[in-house]
């Protein structure tokens, strides 16, 4: 059996306190930690075949988890679709989809994601027309950065037979011209007009898009994730890559139940728990993204008559959750608004009633008020946040909220002040920059990429910044043999060029991940 020692190293357990006492020195043997203290200590239990690594003062911690990420979709946009986060205006995104097309002529269509309207100078988003004048003679769709609004070309709307006379499902937009005719434009479930037709991806694409992801995760320090959006396919690819042994990192997988443009709903699995893989929660959305002025709220977004959609249908929803909970799976709802959040706590407290037990969360939590989170404490609802959204949409959420809902935005200390289990987590690729330790920053100093603060009432500790991206997030993903260096845990951890505890508050991103571990194997060294 492997054993392993690394030792001088400035261990942060998370266990009995961040610091363990004056250990320095872990001993690994069959991919867990079996030993915590003194070097001279430890090596009384090392063999022959020992290996010892010198971790030379770096600092030592678990590896972190980020309980909400799409996976295969950060993967994709490092394989397969054109990633168009770096346009600072419409015309350079335009250039850029016009590159690819040049590129690819063989490309049945152009898919491209990324876009983010309040940060180009026009600051209005594309329509068809737009697009059309790039490429004509083939489909394009491109993704807004949030995921909850894309734009199609003409070619496309004619593909999919999409006019003004197309039924819009329940909880979507279909935008439209000064004609009635749709412009281009959808958002939340009236994506599957357009979403539904484009070229399925294979199994084997989407597992080449979660092991591109994955070594963008192991540079990271990422051990741990939750993919929170899986629908059947990927669901079967994980699953073959998990008993293959090739899934190499903990994921979390959250069957999504409705999808979008669909009224018959994927059916509930089953749960199933294994060291690498586990399905636990289902996943459902109850409203759209801020940033794009979908998520619902009670009040117009500053200078409009726009609320945002609702999504579910109550009945359905409530349905739909009794099935999966009746099969020991949890619920995990997407809901920023604080419309949505009520909407949602309203069906959980329901739910709380005839399942103590089964996990609930919200994922997001964007615009909580008070009762809300007196309800999430007192029925026991957990929640995944994102603090790194106000570094990189803070922007959007300046122009589009009014002053009382910017300061609860995104309220993690509120949320931990009422005992509410939190994670924190990226969304990505939502946001380009999926790096922990800018989530963490984030946090910590409640800053957007300007320098323009968002809520600092809201500012959480580095300390408890750095518990909701690893033992948190390992709790809230039910998965309790992560998240902390203490033995009998499995040995996911990593080494840092810098200690967080001693890192001042805007400078945690520029934390360096020297060496990432999964099972005691080093899977990254920088």
């Amino acid at each position: 059996m492997k054993t392993l020692l690394i030792n001088n190293a400035n261990i942060l357990s998370f266990q009995d306190g961040f610091v363990q006492g004056n250990a320095d020195a872990v001993l690994i043997e069959g991919g867990k930690f079996k030993a915590i203290g003194k070097k001279e200590e430890l090596e009384q239990l090392i063999h022959q075949q020992t290996v010892i690594v010198n971790a030379a003062g770096k600092t030592l911690m678990p590896g972190l988890n980020d309980s909400h990420i799409h996976i295969w979709k950060v993967g994709n946009l490092r394989t397969f679709m054109l990633d168009v986060r770096a346009a600072k205006s419409l015309d350079e995104m335009l250039s850029m989809i016009h590159t690819y097309h040049m590129q690819y002529p063989d490309v049945a269509w152009i898919t491209a994601r990324g876009f983010n309207e309040a940060a180009w100078k026009e600051g209005r988003m594309p329509d068809k027309n737009d697009l059309d004048k790039v490429v004509k003679n083939k489909p394009v769709y491109v993704i807004r950065t949030c995921a909850h609004i894309a734009v199609a070309n003409s070619k496309a709307l004619e593909i999919c037979k999409v006019d003004k006379d197309t039924l819009v499902p329940e909880g979507g937009v279909m935008y439209t011209d000064n004609s009635g005719y749709p412009n281009g434009l959808f958002s939340e479930t009236a994506l599957g007009l357009i979403a539904n037709h484009l070229p399925a991806y294979t199994k084997e694409e989407l597992k080449i898009m979660v092991r591109s992801a994955r070594e963008q995760l192991y540079s990271l320090g990422i051990t741990a994730a939750t993919d929170p959006a899986v629908d059947p396919l990927l669901l079967q690819a994980y699953h073959e890559m998990s008993l293959a042994g090739e899934l190499c990192f903990r994921l979390n997988a959250m069957p999504i139940i409705l999808p979008d443009g669909g009224n018959t709903p994927f059916p509930v699995p089953d749960g199933y728990t294994s060291s690498f893989f586990n399905i636990n929660t289902v996943k459902f959305f109850s409203d759209g993204g801020l940033s794009g002025k979908t998520s619902a709220l009670k009040r117009y977004y500053k200078g409009t008559k726009e609320q945002g959609v609702l999504r579910l249908k109550a009945a359905q929803y409530a349905q739909l959750c009794t099935a999966a909970m009746s099969k020991g799976l949890g619920i995990g709802t997407h809901a920023i608004g604080d419309a949505a959040i009520e909407f949602v706590i309203d069906q959980y407290k329901a739910l709380r009633r005839v399942f103590p037990d089964n996990l609930l969360k919200i994922e997001h939590l964007g615009l909580p008020d008070q009762k809300h989170l007196e309800d999430m404490a007192n029925y026991h609802i957990a929640a995944s946040m994102q603090t790194i959204f106000l570094s990189e949409l803070g922007k959007n959420f300046i122009r589009y909220l009014d002053q009382d809902y910017l300061n609860r935005c995104y309220p993690v200390k509120s949320v931990l002040q009422h005992g509410i289990l939190t994670a924190l987590s990226s969304d990505a690729p939502v946001v380009k920059d999926l790096n922990p330790f800018k989530g963490i920053e984030t946090a910590v100093t409640r800053k957007d990429n300007e320098g323009n603060s968002i809520a600092p009432q809201e500012a959480i500790t580095i300390q408890e910044a750095l518990k909701a991206y690893t033992s948190s997030a390992a709790t809230i993903s039910a998965v309790s043999a992560i998240g902390e260096v203490a033995v009998g845990k499995y040995a996911d951890f990593i080494l840092l060029n810098q200690n967080p505890l001693e890192t001042a508050p805007d400078k945690l991103s520029s934390i360096q991940v020297e060496e990432t571990y999964v099972d005691g194997n080093c899977v990254f060294k920088k």
